[in-house]
């Protein structure tokens, strides 16, 4: 089936039906033959052809970008989901594998990450910045988590810059393309997008082992994001994020939203791109996996590393919450 065009587009392909052999024939009849008029046909004749050859290429382009989510397909019904409604959302023209995208997001080392960014006096300056605005909002998430502010203010500044960046990324592509990461179909796009000097890396085994536990995730968290978007009443292809799939200042993946995400503001909605819900939410995450007032460096390190499972993320977030002091 061919995606829609807009209407000028139609009207220029139905128009050549002036081309047909029955117009060909009453020139043919007349025996006096306008060369401009035929010149014009023959030429509206191989734009037509053009374009449709070019809707070839692009409906078989579609139809191979969705094979590749054959699998998913399976698990989303697996799940519970209407086959019909999983059917309607991957055959939607938006939804298409991002082969570029995965081969940012996991190509580069977690280790090769400037988190020497985050402790500048820049950052520090608008942490404090932050917290003296949000001041009410901060103390009453502390008498509710007893989580430290600095902290809260550390984590959405590393995440986003307190929301400046919270990414413009398809939530719902990047996490289908990532929750088919370890079929050969995937792996075979992505290798089209991986850098050449890390070709031989992609093929070995604790990569392949890698994009199995990634899949696996991300498949866990399309069934999140199918259900905060029946929740929200929203559909599930007009969620932007991060490049892993992640929302908000506070980055937080669907099940993390529907797990810990809270309605700080009262307005019915865990939206956090709103400071309030950001930092209650933040607060309520950490107090969730263990964070209590007088913990010790290794017990703070160790609740972080559940926000994000890396050392030097969990270091410069700790880092930062002093410097806000």
């Amino acid at each position: 089936m061919l995606p829609a065009f807009t209407a000028g587009k139609r009207n220029h392909a139905i128009h050549t039906h002036n081309l047909w052999p029955g117009k060909v024939s009453s020139l043919m009849v007349s025996f006096k033959p306008n060369r401009w008029r035929l010149s014009r046909e023959a030429l509206g004749l191989g734009l037509a052809l053009l374009l449709l050859a070019l809707l070839g290429a692009f409906e078989t382009a579609h139809a191979g970008g969705q094979k590749v989510f054959s699998p998913l397909r399976a698990e989303m019904i697996r799940q519970g989901m209407d086959p019909k409604k999983v059917d309607s959302l991957l055959g939607d023209k938006r939804v298409r594998f991002e082969s570029r995208l995965m081969a940012v997001l996991l190509a580069p080392s977690e280790h090769s990450l400037n988190y020497g960014q985050f402790l500048g006096s820049k950052t520090v300056k608008a942490g404090k910045a932050f917290m003296a605005k949000h001041a009410n909002v901060l103390a009453e998430a502390q008498k509710q988590s007893g989580v430290d502010p600095t902290v809260v203010v550390a984590i959405l500044s590393v995440e986003s810059r307190l929301g400046a960046y919270t990414g413009n990324c398809s939530v719902f592509n990047v996490l289908a393309s990532q929750a088919v990461l370890d079929t050969p179909e995937a792996q075979k796009l992505l290798a089209k997008k991986w850098p050449r000097r890390q070709k031989a890396e992609l093929k070995s085994p604790k990569t392949r082992a890698r994009f199995k536990r990634r899949a696996v995730w991300a498949r866990q968290e399309m069934g999140s994001l199918i259900r905060l978007a029946q929740k929200e009443g929203r559909s599930p292809l007009d969620y932007k994020g991060s490049l892993a799939g992640a929302l908000g200042m506070a980055q937080f993946v669907p099940t993390s939203v529907l797990s810990w995400g809270k309605d700080a503001d009262g307005d019915g909605k865990i939206n956090l791109a709103d400071p309030d819900d950001a930092i209650h939410s933040v607060a309520n995450y950490l107090k969730a996996h263990g964070w209590r007032p007088g913990l010790g460096t290794k017990g703070k390190t160790k609740v972080v590393l559940t926000y994000n499972n890396s050392k030097p993320y969990a270091k410069t977030v700790l880092g930062l919450s002093e410097k806000l002091r």
